[in-house]
């Protein structure tokens, strides 16, 4: 990489440095300015625009003129100066230093003395018309004198003293006001040249206060007094000032170490042109547009997509109004739109055109048009709004895979410079894929590329972007990141969404992805193995689940067949038995025991089951209820968020009775709390918000029971009765 650094806006003065072809008119205006006999003062306007290259063409002429020896160039700063014959004196002093002579004398030196003598005098005497005496016993004759002094220095001197000013057009009123009047006053010194260089609609707006008149021009009638020979700065053609800003853009790129293809820089140019090019008009406005990408571009390389950068750069630069609005909006330009089942989009489509309107109502009709078709081409979405032209869920991929500001995912990180805490770099990211690829055996926690980089805080923002990137993973790469996620399943974040699906979850459907990588025969074994890596049972039976896809929008009816399914399945189960043997499960909400019940029974049988359950059920009574409370459903509030647990309804009772004989758990029931049974005539319902939610559950449970063995009672003396009639026929 180059070693450039930022562009400076600082003027020029060599010749080499003449980007816009005005060296020649400077060295013409000093050499005027050189051969003038009259000695007579002449003051010269150069007017442009700010940024124009003022403070350039001032440079120029006064190298033109370094060797002249009968001119003497001195660069006045009217800024340095507080009060109006503080800056009288200085000009007087600043031309005299130029002379290489004094304007003091021995005299004004006494004078000097009593001035610090009486000034302090007056204040202790408080006395305000002491103090106006002094004033004016000390300044007004100074000036006079210094003055007169001057001009007899200039007269004997000969030399023609060219006067720069620069920068009058940032004085404020009143300093401008001063600066007039000392030009006026010293007009008639011999010997002396002007040169001020300002804005003249600046200059005559703030002189037009004062000195108004009928016909409202007073500012430029009061210029056309002073300002004997008025200069345009020469005129920069569109094509330099565009050549001038391409380099600059070239330039920062360069620093960023960014290459653009041919179709990006097609992209910028058109762009460019539509929307930027009558805003860029003076090489300060260049200079600050190359410069603002130098800052970005670096910055944010590897993470968003160049072109959009330079794109909505130029927007904050020439639109900020357009600007703020689209920074706060994300909604209505990132993403697509959708079109509305209800037949509205006109109505939303015009919402969205009146306020982008609001906010460009400044613009004349070619500006809003440019920025139009620069918002349609980085904000596609609003490509339906203004064109009828929609987008589909492929352009999101497509739009992801690029970086584009248009992406809900990358919207933000073109307007902070950085990425948001939660989120994580596409270079790391690109970085970690790299380092579990070469991730060696044996694959341990401690050397896991995802326990370094992975929080709770950025876990859904992680898996979402290794999601995007699975199709680029190979079946070795695939195996690897499947067991880094395993291993740090525990500090993925589980959040009871009911709306979205967490981290957590995700990332078992992550895996569920990688396995379709690693080739067909390896898949059974890859699997199996990621069981090992899972901390939790709850996790093991989480990536069991999303295995098939079958609960999600990209179903694989050939990833595994049924005979594989059951081999892992069975693996599972018999892996999941060993770690129970010893423990109660019920013990641990997180632990998914109705998924236990139903894997064992499955792919094992339900003896495994009933002799799992009467073995915690005999040591601990309370086991029961909790067998029956983690079978109910949990329902999320959406108001305040808080989970509730549900009763023990019919449905429930099924599916217990299917992995579990529910005799046992009565007969338990029966023998310990035999209380809870007694009179239950009918189905226990819950009539208010508090209720002793154990015995319920229990007693629901009871209820089903009974029911449900009364209806088999039933069937079995049908059964019998209708046998025996068919024996007695």
């Amino acid at each position: 990489m180059q070693n450039e650094s930022y562009s400076s806006d600082a003027p020029v003065s060599k010749i080499d440095d003449d980007e816009f072809s005005r060296w020649s008119f400077s060295e013409r205006v000093a050499q005027v300015i050189a051969d003038r006999k009259d000695s007579s003062s002449i003051v010269i306007g150069l007017y442009g625009a700010w940024g124009d290259g003022k403070t350039s063409v001032l440079n120029f002429i006064e190298q033109s003129l370094v060797g002249t020896d009968d001119v003497i160039c001195i660069k006045f700063n009217p800024w340095r100066f507080g009060t109006e014959d503080q800056l009288l004196m200085g000009f007087f002093n600043q031309i005299a230093d130029a002379l290489d002579k004094k304007l003091t004398t021995s005299g004004d030196t006494l004078k000097n003395i009593g001035s610090k003598i009486i000034q302090p005098l007056s204040k202790m005497a408080n006395v305000e018309a002491v103090g106006d005496i002094v004033t004016s016993f000390i300044s007004m004759p100074d000036i006079d004198i210094f003055k007169t002094r001057t001009e007899e220095l200039l007269e004997t001197s000969k030399k023609r003293v060219l006067i720069l000013i620069d920068d009058v057009d940032r004085l404020d009123k009143t300093e401008i006001h001063s600066l007039f009047r000392l030009v006026k006053l010293t007009a008639d010194f011999k010997y002396t040249s002007y040169i001020l260089a300002f804005d003249k609609d600046i200059v005559a707006s703030s002189l037009q206060d004062r000195y108004s008149n009928s016909q409202g021009n007073s500012g430029e009638a009061f210029l056309e007094k002073i300002i004997q020979v008025p200069l345009n700065l020469p005129h920069i053609d569109r094509s330099t000032l565009r050549r001038f800003c391409f380099q600059g853009v070239d330039e920062a790129l360069k620093l960023a170490n960014i290459e653009l293809t041919q179709e990006q820089v097609q992209r910028f140019h058109i762009n460019y042109l539509s929307a930027f090019d009558d805003h860029i008009s003076t090489p300060r406005k260049a200079k600050l547009y190359s410069n603002t990408l130098m800052f970005s571009l670096p910055i944010l390389k590897g993470e968003v997509n160049p072109i959009d950068v330079m794109l909505i750069e130029g927007i904050r630069l020439f639109y900020p109004k357009l600007y703020d609005f689209i920074k706060n909006n994300q909604d209505l330009f990132a993403g697509t739109f959708i079109s509305s089942q209800y037949g509205n989009d006109d109505a939303n489509k015009e919402h969205i055109r009146e306020l982008i309107d609001e906010t460009i109502l400044n613009l004349n009709v070619t500006e809003k048009e440019g920025i139009i078709e620069l918002l349609k081409d980085i904000f596609p979405r609003l490509q339906a709004v203004y064109s009828n032209t929609y987008h589909s869920g492929d352009s999101l991929k497509i739009w992801d895979k690029n970086q584009n500001i248009c992406s809900k995912n990358y919207f933000f990180r073109y307007f902070g410079y950085s990425l948001l805490p939660n989120d994580i770099s596409d270079t790391n990211l690109n970085l970690l894929i790299q380092d579990i690829n070469n991730w060696q055996q044996p694959y341990s926690i401690e050397t896991n590329p995802l326990s370094v980089v992975l929080t709770p805080e950025n876990a859904d923002s992680l898996i979402q972007k290794l999601y995007k990137k699975v199709a680029s993973i190979d079946s070795i790469g695939a195996n690897q990141m499947a067991i880094a996620i395993t291993q740090v399943s525990e500090k993925l974040p589980a959040e009871d969404n009911f709306m979205w699906a967490d981290a957590y979850t995700q990332s078992t459907w992550l895996i569920a992805d990688l396995i379709l990588n690693v080739s067909k025969v390896e898949r059974v074994e890859v699997v199996k193995n990621l069981f090992n890596h899972a901390n939790t049972i709850d996790y093991q039976t989480t990536i069991f689940k999303f295995l098939k896809h079958d609960q999600r929008d990209n179903a694989q009816p050939n990833y595994l067949n049924s005979e594989e399914m059951r081999d892992i399945g069975t693996h599972l189960a018999r892996k999941i038995l060993a770690e129970i043997q010893d423990k109660d499960i019920t013990l641990d909400e997180e632990n998914p025991t109705s998924y236990i019940f139903w894997l064992l029974n499955k792919y094992i049988n339900q003896d495994v089951v009933n002799d799992y359950i009467e073995k915690i059920i005999s040591s601990d009574d309370n086991a029961i209820y909790r067998i029956l409370d983690a079978h109910t459903s949990t329902s999320k509030n959406l108001l305040d968020g808080t989970n509730s647990k549900g009763l023990f309804e019919k449905d429930t009772y099924e599916y217990l009775s299917k992995n579990i004989n529910s005799s046992i758990i009565f007969g338990k029931l029966e023998q310990s709390c035999s209380d809870l049974l007694y009179d239950l005539k009918e189905y226990p319902k819950v009539n208010k918000r508090e209720y002793d939610r154990k015995r319920t559950i229990l007693q629901q449970f009871a209820w089903l029971y009974k029911q449900d063995w009364s209806h088999r009672e039933f069937e079995f003396l049908s059964n019998s009765v209708n046998s025996k009639v068919l024996l007695f026929k």
